[in-house]
């Protein structure tokens, strides 16, 4: 019981973080056509649920409610949206491993038709279960020696690994903060194959890669950077080299760097297509794609795709540019989201208020520890605490009491700011942390 309790609030309060880090007050969306789409894969009846109710004995029927309807799928997106008043739609999806991004197509898609004003995509996989990492090794998925060796010649099979992930989606001009802007969201399914069921296909995945750059009329040349789903499995690695080389090498003469999630932190499963995105995220903003570890030695059958394709081994310096993330899942569903970064232009006086005008910096959080954590950032990065960065913290600190919301506990203030050398030696600085009664 208290598991699910746990896997609710780490889901909303992940939710809720993302809101904030938009730079946007999640109670100034109360009310709004927000809509919830989570990707997320369960396997039935795997908590092992009583097989009698007892009225009788203290408790057991509350447990077996808990076991039973809270531990359903359809509440996951259902409690972030009631926490947070949101009116949108609110769905889960389940493709498989493809489950995030797949929920990710969906809502950008909603957002293009105009059907939502902003959207939680969440990615979310919890493993509790031990049985079913042994039987998925015993049948080979898995890897037996729990290294994750994507594209190596050691590969044998994939570590399984847990993510609670999200992204807030919002139409460009309404945004605040920019990370990137989404070009284009596609999803297809293998449909029947002779192989069978459970192999992917390298055709459907090039199909719809072509369409995913065709219908947004962009050269497939323009493509700097290519997130893989690859799992280090035998067959799905192979096949989906085989699109990536068909769909965006044709007449290329740049090398295209391949980054591989899975072999950082394990395959998330539902939770790998938004975790993938928050990578690619990351490497724009850091101007530096991370390095795939446990390659080695490149297995011998993608030999002849590498290069134009690179696999990159070390840090790889990187200037952002177009970028695609792909998934595809067990039961034959692909999904392809491509990214353009948000160039920034710099400004020359990026730090002229912050340095010039002294000032109380406000501050809110859940906990005292939270609160200092913020007031630590601001002291020891100064030059990161841009006009931009108190332009996004203002309204996310912002407190609106008329709102059905009890707002954050903890209150703290800072200044003043920016701080000054003490006079002999004396630090004047004030700094206070206090609960919100």
């Amino acid at each position: 019981m208290g598991s699910v309790e746990t896997r609710s609030e780490l889901r909303c309060q992940t939710c809720w973080l993302r809101i904030c880090s938009s730079g946007v007050n999640p109670q100034s969306l109360r009310g709004s056509n927000t809509g919830v789409y989570v990707g997320v894969t369960m396997y039935n009846s795997s908590d092992g649920y009583p097989d009698d109710v007892h009225p009788d004995v203290d408790g057991s029927v509350k447990t077996t409610l808990f076991q039973t309807l809270y531990c359903t799928k359809y509440l996951y997106p259902s409690r972030i949206s009631f926490v947070n008043d949101f009116k949108g739609p609110s769905l889960i999806v389940d493709t498989a491993c493809s489950a995030s991004l797949s929920a990710m197509t969906l809502a950008y898609n909603d957002l293009m038709l105009g059907n939502t004003d902003a959207a939680i995509v969440c990615g979310t996989h919890m493993v509790f279960e031990p049985f079913i990492n042994q039987v998925q090794q015993e049948f080979g998925i898995c890897s037996p020696r729990g290294v994750s060796a994507v594209f190596d010649e050691s590969a044998d099979g994939y570590v399984k690994s847990e993510a609670v992930c999200a992204v807030f989606l919002q139409r460009r001009r309404n945004a605040h903060r920019i990370y990137a802007q989404v070009v284009s969201a596609r999803m297809n399914i293998d449909g029947k194959k002779k192989v069978g069921m459970f192999h992917p296909s390298a055709d459907a995945q090039e199909q719809l890669m072509r369409q995913s750059y065709m219908s947004a009329k962009i050269d497939p040349a323009r493509l700097t950077y290519f997130e893989t789903h690859a799992t280090g499995t035998k067959v799905g690695d192979l096949q989906e080299i085989k699109a990536i080389y068909n769909a965006y090498c044709e007449g290329r003469t740049e090398p295209l760097p391949l980054g591989a999630l899975k072999s950082n932190m394990g395959h998330s499963e539902a939770g790998s297509g938004v975790a993938a995105v928050i990578k690619v995220l990351i490497a724009f903003e850091n101007q530096c794609i991370p390095p795939n570890l446990n390659l080695n030695q490149l297995k011998k059958e993608l030999e002849i795709y590498f290069p134009p394709l690179l696999a990159v081994t070390k840090k790889y310096p990187y200037k952002p540019g177009l970028a695609a993330v792909n998934n595809f899942g067990i039961g034959g569903a692909n999904a392809h989201v491509l990214f353009e970064p948000n160039h920034k232009l710099g400004t020359s006086d990026g730090l002229k208020i912050a340095e010039t005008i002294p000032r109380i910096v406000n501050i809110c959080g859940r906990t005292e520890d939270a609160v200092k954590y913020v007031m630590d950032f601001i002291q020891n990065n100064p030059k990161r605490v841009t006009n931009d960065f108190l332009a996004l913290l203002a309204p996310v600190m912002r407190f609106t009491p008329d709102i059905n919301s009890a707002g954050m506990p903890f209150r703290g203030s800072l200044g003043p700011f920016p701080f000054p050398p003490p006079p002999n030696g004396i630090n004047d600085n004030k700094e206070s942390v206090g609960q919100n009664q």
